[in-house]
This record gives structure tokens, sequence and C-alpha cells, in this order.
């Protein structure tokens, strides 16, 4: 018989993230540990649980002293229940139940770390530590023009808001390709029926700002803000490219984006 496991209640005390869920599975009830494992790396912490005779179990995971009294280290740490069933061993993503508020939950550590408990696009739990910005896939842009009166070249774009929930802020980051110089824009947000828009001006002249992009080839992503998580979106080219010539110091330079499926680049001057 399949075994499922799912979250009823999820919710913090304190520091510690106090988790209620349930096996569907008829038979001896098991015990359970959750496994927390690093993303990015190869760490794994084991947090006990405690199971009951309904098939219900709880666990508490003390982010301020999850081992040796140190506190859970900083990244993405997906959250497993690890089932010890007689004669079998079972490893389990938790997700969660029908009705069960997925937005995330937010706390402020000790030492002001964010620490954040949310569910994946896949739905499944995961804690994000520290609140930097990592990379979650990719966007296509729907569009890009250039705006003559400003001088600029604008980016705009659309995602389905369910892969990313509640987001309170957006930025357009640009990385060049050879001196790993960053550049960043504010992105305008809206929600509209076609998902969440962006929108985000990108300067190449100083004819309305002292610091325009600067020349090279220039990388573009989406960084979204919210509830003290960041992810970082990698935009694709739309079909039309922008080219233009500007004025930058009393010469021409020319301004070339990429088109698609390629990723969205921005040259200013030779490439």
């Amino acid at each position: 018989m399949e075994t499922g496991t799912f979250l009823t209640e999820i919710g913090w005390a304190g520091s510690a993230l106090r988790l209620t869920g349930r096996i569907e599975r008829s038979g001896a009830v098991p015990e359970v540990e959750l496994h927390l494992r690093e993303r990015d790396g190869g760490g794994l912490l084991r947090i006990p649980g405690a199971t009951a005779e309904d098939g219900t179990f709880e666990a508490r995971i003390d982010v301020a002293s999850v081992e040796g009294g140190l506190p859970l280290p900083g990244g993405l740490w997906d959250v497993d229940v690890a089932i010890d069933w007689p004669l079998q061993d079972l490893v389990l993503p938790l997700g969660r139940a029908p009705g069960l508020d997925a937005s995330p939950q937010r706390r402020f550590l000790p030492d002001s770390t964010t620490v954040a408990a949310y569910f994946t696009a896949q739905g499944t739990l995961a804690i994000d530590v520290g609140g930097r910005s990592h990379v979650a896939g990719s966007t296509p842009a729907d569009r890009l023009a250039w705006n003559e009166d400003d001088e600029e070249v604008v980016v705009s774009g659309h995602i389905d808001i369910e892969r990313i929930p509640m987001p309170v802020s957006g930025t357009l980051n640009l990385l060049e390709r050879h001196t790993r110089q960053s550049y960043t824009v504010i992105a305008m947000l809206e929600e509209r029926p076609s998902g969440l828009c962006y929108t985000a001006a990108v300067p190449v002249t100083r004819a309305f700002v002292d610091d325009p992009l600067p020349r090279g080839t220039w990388d573009v992503s989406l960084c979204l803000g919210f509830s003290g998580m960041h992810r970082e979106l990698c935009v694709l080219a739309p079909q039309d490219p922008v080219e233009v010539q500007v004025r930058r110091r009393l010469r021409h330079v020319r301004v070339l984006s990429s088109a698609a499926p390629d990723p969205l680049t921005i040259t200013v001057g030779r490439a």
C-alpha cells in the first residue's frame, strides 16, 4: 500500500517551527523523524518526531538551536519525513493538506537573521535561512522596447503568480559577463489576470541619470523579494531585439540586445 504524508498544521512558537501532520497508511504506527537536507550542499540534519495511534505525528524544529546548540545554517533546507516501518524505511517529501494556508511564515533569530518556512512550487515544505537570493529558474520577457524620450531600454514581462507567492519588491539585476560588475534597476510590479507583470527601464545614456549602464555585455535576471526571501529568475530574450545608436561623451555607441531563444543580454559598445 502506498504511503502519503502531509502537514495539517504549521506555525511558529518562538524560534521553533511546530509541525503537525498525518501518515496515510494502515497498520502499526511507525517511528518518524524529519530530515532537513541542504539544497545547495551536503548537509543533513535529523529532527525526532512523535507519533500517535491515529496516524498523526508532531515535530519541532528549533532553528535557533538545531544541533549542538547552534542555529540552522544559512541557505535553503528541504524538509522530508523519514518513516521507520517494520522491514521498510521510507523518506518522503512533506506536503500540505488541502486547505492549509500556503503563505510563507517568517521569524527573526536573535541576531536578526530572517527565517521563513514556505511551500515550494512542487508543494513541499522548505526553510529559507538568511533570505539570500537564490536561483529559481527562468522567465521569458514579453517585450523589449526603446524609449527614445528617456533613452532607456524597457524590459517587460509577466510571471505565473503561483510560482512565487506574495512578491513585495522587484529588481532587474544585470551582471557584466567579463568583469562581474553588477548594475540594478527597480522593477515595477503589477498584478493582472495574466499574472504578475513587471516593467524595468535600463538607462544607457546620461540624458537623465548620472550612472547609466556601463559599456560591456550584461546578463539580465529578475529578482523578486517576498516574506524575507529572494528568488532570482534568468530573463529569456523576446523575439524582437533592440538595436540603437546613442551618443555618449560625444561619440556614437551601439546598444544591442539578444533575441529568443537565448537568455537576455544587453550589450553597450563593442561585445
